[in-house]
């Protein structure tokens, strides 16, 4: 396939945002004159500023669309690949089927304002498993952070003492992810689709751990 070439508006016009509608799993950046962030359409965010870096593996979800955000007062120039199959060098002929359509628009503009909340939710081992929320309390990204406090633990927060589990059922032994403390999971549904915070189930293997959860 080809490289795709796009130019990123400068922050302030446009408002330094450059859309692109590609399917694949694997992203890599050959040129660059700047610095740029870029978000796929499930919600994972990379930041970078050299050339010959990327994203992708063989687990990851396919995206549909990559969107690219820069914060500099200066329009940023890229080059990149986009392949459903692994991309080592920008010298490799990557023979993968990709529909390119590129537009730039002004998503800061036309989008209406997200509220996130975020929130401490902590159990006990004879509770057995909780919801995280309410029931009814939507959400199209949920991060959750495998601590007891809202603060960092380096800025005073503090850690679980054992390692927690999260899944989509209420039933005891049945929340199948498995998060040690310091660890991080994430949640997103695409475009028109949501997610109960309600129907998310934490259990504990020490009392009183918990998760942060941050969702919008």
């Amino acid at each position: 396939m080809n490289p795709i070439t796009i130019i990123i508006p400068a922050a302030g016009n446009a408002a330094g945002v450059a859309v692109v509608h590609a399917k694949g799993k694997y992203f890599l950046l050959t040129a660059t004159n700047g610095t740029f962030r870029v978000l796929t359409s499930h919600g994972d965010e990379y930041s970078f500023s050299e050339t010959n870096s990327g994203f992708g593996n063989d687990q990851s979800a396919v995206f549909g669309k990559l969107t690219f955000y820069n914060d500099t007062g200066g329009a940023v120039t890229i080059t990149f690949y986009v392949s459903d199959s692994p991309i080592k060098t920008a010298d490799v002929n990557v023979t993968s089927n990709v529909n390119v359509t590129a537009t730039l628009k002004s998503d800061l503009v036309s989008s209406a304002e997200i509220v996130p909340g975020q929130f401490v939710k902590s159990t006990t081992v004879v509770a057995g498993p909780v919801a995280l929320a309410a029931a009814g309390t939507f959400a199209t990204t949920i991060i959750l952070f495998a601590r007891k406090t809202l603060a960092s633990v380096a800025n005073g927060g503090t850690a679980n003492a054992g390692n927690i589990e999260i899944g989509f059922a209420a039933a005891n032994g049945a929340q199948p992810i498995e998060m040690l403390p310091g660890d991080v999971w994430s949640f997103s549904v695409s475009s028109g689709r949501k997610l109960d915070l309600g129907k998310i189930y934490l259990d504990v293997l020490t009392d009183n751990d918990g998760v942060v959860v941050i969702y919008y």
